[in-house]
């Protein structure tokens, strides 16, 4: 598709704070997709996300500056035989994790309340905190992605895998398809299920949120900035102190308290890591 063009995008879908934004905005149905999209991309000089579910993900302008590359691949979750597993980037976790249970096989449970694909799941390496140090990453075998235009083939020790962070975070990558070994398992009780009541129990479900805000802070500060945006439409949780939560269409609420919360740490000269990806 030499000459393909994006559409534009309006509407408040492309994150989970559900904020409204306008983009231009290519829909991947195949690999090939991929290749056209980054090459208008590229000739534009434009910059490029590519977006899965929208979690972890806040957009902090109405109209974004990057082109927006969602990715909506046939989801697949196919045996090799042996353990092992050949899974499409678009497939939800959720639906992996169910299937895996349903044939007995261990798989990282521990992420049945993180609603993303397997895609972004991957180039975050999500897992648990750094005191479990368990990730998705345990599982993986190799991926198959595109490197700015560019087809990849990589076993798993070819990749740089740390606690949230991997080489498949950076820009200009797409991830087609993993393979994970699922081992067999007998169980007890349905992880899945219990996580999600966990989830229900701890977090925050009952406003648009991205999940986790941090992985590094100080309390002090998300106390004093969860009181200052307390009567405003979006601010952090009185549940969860590393949980931001939205209500309005408008992102400039999430914006400001997010520049508050990070000029607060810098003064204050504390540490904070964010875990969610402010795009432009």
């Amino acid at each position: 598709m030499p000459d393909a063009k994006p559409a534009r995008y309006k509407g408040t879908a492309l994150s989970r704070f559900r904020t409204y934004h306008e983009c231009d905005f290519f829909e991947i149905k195949s690999p090939q997709a991929f290749s056209a999209a980054y090459a208008y991309a590229k000739k534009k000089g434009l910059p490029t996300f590519v977006l899965g579910n929208g979690s972890n993900i806040f957009f902090k302008r109405k109209n974004i500056r990057s082109l927006i590359i969602k990715n909506s691949l046939p989801k697949m979750i196919e045996s090799l035989g042996e353990d092992r597993f050949k899974v499409s980037s678009s497939t939800e976790l959720l639906e992996l994790l169910n299937k895996m249970y349903a044939e007995g096989r261990d798989a990282p449970y521990y992420l049945a309340s993180a609603p993303c694909q397997v895609g972004g799941a991957l180039a975050m390496n999500a897992g648990t905190g750094p005191r479990e140090g368990k990730s998705i990453s345990d599982f993986l075998e190799s991926v198959e992605y595109f490197d700015n235009g560019n087809f990849c083939f990589a076993e798993k020790s070819e990749l740089y895998l740390a606690h949230r962070k991997s080489s498949l975070q950076k820009n200009g990558i797409f991830i087609v398809s993993a393979i994970f070994r699922f081992p067999k398992k007998l169980f007890s009780s349905n992880p899945v299920k219990e996580r999600l009541s966990w989830a229900a129990k701890n977090q925050d479900l009952s406003l648009p949120n991205c999940g986790s805000l941090c992985t590094r802070y100080d309390a002090r500060i998300m106390k004093f900035v969860r009181l200052l945006f307390a009567k405003f439409p979006a601010g952090i949780s009185s549940k969860k102190l590393n949980w931001a939560y939205n209500k309005s269409p408008n992102p400039i609420w999430l914006r400001s308290m997010i520049f508050i919360l990070a000029a607060l740490h810098k003064m204050f000269r504390k540490e904070l890591r964010f875990e969610l990806k402010i795009i432009d």
